[in-house]
C-alpha cells in the first residue's frame, strides 16, 4: 500500500499527540510513504510556530524535523504537480495547497493519511482513498 503523508498526521505522530499509534500503524503498514515537497515547508512552519507560540526548544524541534522527514521516502515535487493541483482546486472549491495532497494520492494511487477534516471531506468528494 501507497500512502500519500499530510502534515497533521505526521506532526501528530512526532509530537506525541493521543492519535500518535493510529497513524504509526498506518505507515508500519505502507509500502511506500510518499508526500509533495510542500510537505518540508508545511512541516517547517509548523516548527515556527512551536518554537514561538509553546516556546519548545529549537534543538528539539530540529531533531523532531529530521525524523518527520524521514518518514517519507520519495517526495513528489510541487513544480511537477501545481498546475493539476490548481486546476483541481478550482474544481473542488478548495485550496490548492491541499490539493497538491489530492494530486500526490491519484497520480501514486494511494492513499491519504491526514487529520485535516477539510481535506478528508475534498478527498472523499472526489473518490481518493482515506485512511481514517
Amino acid at each position: 500500500m501507497i500512502i500519500t503523508l499530510d502534515v497533521s498526521a505526521a506532526i501528530e505522530l512526532i509530537m506525541g499527540r493521543k492519535k500518535q499509534f493510529f497513524i504509526k500503524s498506518k505507515l508500519e503498514n505502507a509500502d511506500w510513504i510518499i508526500a509533495p515537497t510542500l510537505f518540508i515547508y508545511e512541516a517547517s512552519n509548523v516548527m515556527w510556530k512551536y518554537n514561538t507560540i509553546k516556546n519548545y526548544p529549537k534543538e528539539k524541534l530540529m531533531k523532531k524535523m529530521r525524523y518527520l522527514l524521514e518518514l517519507v521516502d520519495k517526495f513528489v515535487e510541487s513544480k511537477d504537480i501545481y498546475e493539476e493541483a490548481i486546476s483541481m482546486s478550482f474544481n473542488i472549491d478548495h485550496p490548492a495547497y491541499d490539493a497538491m495532497y489530492l494530486v500526490t494520492c491519484r497520480r501514486r494511487n494511494a492513499k491519504l493519511l491526514t487529520l485535516d477534516s477539510r481535506l478528508i471531506k475534498a478527498a472523499k468528494k472526489i473518490n481518493i482513498p482515506v485512511l481514517l
